[in-house]
């Protein structure tokens, strides 16, 4: 058998395969012999027809017989001649294939990368120690209590912390940009200064500086003027003026730090309240702390490793990241425009490279480190998903290996359970950091 490889991209091959004559003439001889012994033909004995009443009859299944059996028996000898594993079936083209002659194709096939792991013991890394203060602990409490709060009616002015039942209606210039006057809509006013992020914040302002000191039936207006590049182009770089009208004004009334307010979360006092929020929150911070090491290992990893990965998955995970991304603009009440997908594509495709060279990175490792996902690990998360949606394992377990997400829940166990095993191994700086009310945390 002759194989030559030839490289046409990079991870894509082009694999040229000549079987001898004589391996297709035994293949199709020993197929013969088994339809002489088999085959009942009008006028003759079982097994006594002859080769040539055979093949008249017989020679189109023969063929596409042979060619299996070939195939069959001699792809595991082509991969070991190209020294790299398929990602899926190969292409099959140029196929030259007939009785009494060499047989002749060619195997186009996208191929697994085969790169060698750096030291990665030499990594370091930092791990944050979060300090629980004092100060962050009531400040949690104080959040439990806004969870809590109810809203009664109230006459006076609008002030921070109310909730207020608004209408209005947005111009821009004398041009409504809305088919109707929107009514009922609510807000928390003040709440802008917990949306520092997002990409609204700046109406939020305005609109809290607006309806301060007003009061219910009073009208309110102001402007804004959303940046060139903010992700609505039909609002980019325009100038809009919001009119409406106060139809309610609630007043925020927090429940008392009291025997009922602690039963809610099954203590008695005050300090027993505090000593639970702490402990929760050292072991959520410690959490937040071991997976920000972990995504550090991770990125370490890729920067020390320099390989091409598959451009079919990276096309994949592309379409897939990029479905997500247009979910999640629509969810924000932004309906994407093709230019924006486009801007977003190019970053997007280097996130998709960066995750499957990460995959093929730690899988490496694992292999290497003897890694292995066990049965009660698998059985353990299906479980916990079961639980999630109120179902059976068993119905969880059937659904998970109907929709193929199986594999991928093993995947990403194995991926986590190699970072834990990398995070003993590395070299690790301990940072202190302390928490106070201002930080958001992750």
């Amino acid at each position: 058998m002759k194989v030559e490889v030839r490289e046409i991209e990079p991870l894509k091959l082009e694999v040229s395969v000549e079987i001898p004559q004589e391996v297709v003439d035994s293949t199709f001889d020993e197929i013969y012999k088994k339809l002489q012994k088999e085959a009942r033909i009008p006028g003759f004995r079982p097994g006594k027809a002859p080769k040539n009443i055979i093949k008249a009859r017989f020679g189109d299944y023969a063929k596409i017989e042979a060619i299996e059996a070939i195939f069959r028996e001699n792809y595991p000898k082509i991969l070991e001649e190209v020294k790299a594993k398929p990602i899926r079936e190969p292409d099959i083209d140029d196929l030259d294939f007939d009785e009494g002659k060499a047989l002749k194709f060619k195997l186009v096939m996208e191929v697994h990368p085969d790169f060698e792991l750096k030291d990665y013991e030499n990594i370091e890394v930092e791990i944050k120690k979060y300090v629980i203060t004092d100060e962050f602990v009531d400040d949690y409490i104080e959040k439990l209590r806004e969870n809590y709060a109810e809203y009664k009616d109230k006459d006076g002015v609008v002030e921070e912390g109310d909730l207020i039942v608004f209408e209005y209606e947005a111009f821009e210039g004398e041009k409504p940009i809305q088919e109707k006057k929107i009514e009922g809509a609510t807000h928390i006013v003040g709440s802008s200064k917990n949306l520092k992020d997002h990409p609204n914040a700046f109406v939020f302002e305005a609109f809290d500086n607006a309806v301060l000191g007003k009061k219910v039936g009073e009208e309110f207006s102001f402007e804004v003027s959303y940046p060139e590049d903010y992700q609505d182009k039909n609002l980019a770089g325009k100038k809009i003026t919001f009119k409406g009208r106060i139809t309610a004004v609630k007043e925020r009334i927090l429940p008392e730090l009291n025997e009922e307010f602690f039963k809610k979360f099954n203590v008695t006092s005050l300090e027993a309240l505090k000593e639970k929020v702490r402990t929760e929150l050292e072991m959520e911070y410690k959490r937040i702390a071991k997976n920000e090491a972990m995504n550090m290992i991770v990125d370490k990893l890729i920067e020390m490793h320099d390989f091409p990965v598959p451009p079919s998955m990276v096309e994949n995970l592309l379409k897939e990241k990029l479905k997500n991304y247009e979910m999640d603009l629509r969810l924000r009440g932004i309906e994407p425009k093709e230019e924006d997908l486009e801007k977003a594509k190019e970053e997007i495709r280097k996130e998709a490279i960066n995750e499957i060279k990460a995959e093929y990175i730690i899988a490496k490792i694992a292999e290497k480190e003897g890694i292995e996902v066990t049965r009660d690990e698998i059985e353990k998360n299906v479980e916990i998903m079961a639980r999630s949606v109120n179902t059976t394992v068993e119905k969880m377990a059937e659904f998970l290996r109907n929709t193929g997400r199986l594999a991928k829940i093993v995947e990403n166990i194995g991926f986590t359970k190699t970072l834990e095993v990398l995070l003993e191994k590395v070299k690790t700086k301990e940072v202190e950091v302390e928490l106070k009310p201002e930080d958001k945390g992750e």
